[in-house]
């Protein structure tokens, strides 16, 4: 790791077309001797060509760029240089499709430029910042970008094609943070559309993004994806995705409860309270799964779960862009079995229809 005493410093390439904020990023990252700013550009091409010739140790990219755009810029450096990126950039209006383009393309974080303005007033922006460029910097980042199948081949066919009876629906949660739009994708798109299950999202994001998230996965995947709201009713084939700075919970009449007490371990929506819902109030109904990120958020709620009778999964170290999470729950026995991204969406459709056949 390089922020040991002692250590290389980060060498960090900045990429944004407004020098006013190139400044910004670069005043944030001198205050750290952890980082050493090699190059700071504001065009997209230049952008591909300082890379490739600096081989920085991570890369901050903006969308709007002259010459290339970010997500070209993204694809062009990454199908040569398997270089740690993170997209900083304000808020994206119709944006939001090549943003998550680049992530689809590599990219493995995007961050809120305009909270960073506040980092003097608020030092806690600044060391979560810090933080986050540290974990992101120590990723192994593939060569060749992989982007997700149009139509990827069914690992399980769903075995129940009638109606599904008026009664509650199983409940899946599942948990992500860096890495997760594109790992989300992966997992739904395994999932019947004629499932019988409600699926809960709690995606760490900046609060500026999470509505064109939702836009995204609801194009990408045949499940409907929408943003929660207060008393939603969970319905089968439905994902509701918690809202930005807010905690999701289920209740025991089968619909969403929001609040914004405080933050668990700096997380809100947290993981621990949305797993902690599933488990006291649908027990072995209920699925929890935890994908790629960062921190810990997640764990014991998902031993909760399992506990009570769910079934729980952690996605393996090799196909995490981060193993944070995932590694927390396998520590904590909280995983009853550790998974590839691919089989992920797979076994809980099989698990969903071992349910309904012991329901018959």
């Amino acid at each position: 790791m390089r922020d040991t005493e002692g250590s290389e410093p980060i060498r960090v390439l900045i990429v944004d077309d407004v020098k006013s904020a190139r400044d910004l990023l670069e005043e944030i990252l001198t205050t750290d001797p952890r980082f050493q700013v090699v190059g700071a550009v504001g065009d997209g091409l230049e952008a591909v060509a300082s890379a490739l010739k600096m081989r920085p140790d991570l890369v901050t990219m903006d969308i709007r760029l002259p010459g290339i755009d970010g997500f070209q810029a993204v694809e062009r450096i990454l199908a040569v240089f398997p270089v740690p990126i993170v997209m900083i950039t304000a808020s994206m209006s119709k944006q939001e499709e090549k943003l998550f383009r680049a992530i689809t393309a590599g990219a493995l974080d995007v961050l809120d430029k305009q909270e960073l303005y506040l980092w003097r007033t608020r030092p806690e922006i600044r060391n979560s910042f810090l933080r986050r460029l540290r974990t992101l910097a120590s990723t192994k980042v593939k060569r060749v970008v992989e982007y997700v199948p149009a139509e990827p081949e069914p690992l399980f066919t769903f075995r129940r094609p009638q109606p599904r009876l008026a009664e509650s629906p199983l409940v899946v949660a599942i948990a992500a943070s860096t890495g997760g739009p594109t790992a989300l994708v992966r997992v739904l798109r395994g999932i019947s559309p004629q499932v019988s299950a409600a699926f809960l999202v709690v995606q760490h994001m900046s609060t500026g993004f999470l509505e064109g998230l939702v836009r995204w996965l609801d194009n990408e995947v045949e499940l409907e994806v929408r943003k929660a709201q207060e008393g939603d009713l969970l319905e089968a084939g439905v994902v509701l995705v918690a809202p930005g700075d807010h905690h999701m919970m289920v209740t025991e009449l089968d619909s969403v409860r929001l609040n914004r007490s405080l933050p668990i371990n700096g997380h809100r929506p947290s993981a621990e309270l949305l797993f902690d819902s599933v488990a006291n109030n649908y027990g072995k109904r209920g699925i929890g799964v935890i994908l790629t990120g960062m921190g810990s958020d997640g764990a014991e709620g998902l031993k909760s779960l399992r506990l009570c009778g769910g079934h729980t999964i952690a996605q393996d170290e090799q196909t995490s862009i981060i193993f944070g999470m995932p590694k927390a729950a396998i520590e904590l026995d909280a995983a009853e079995i550790v998974l590839p991204l691919d089989e992920i969406g797979p076994q809980i459709m099989e698990w969903i229809s071992e349910q309904e056949d012991t329901e018959k």
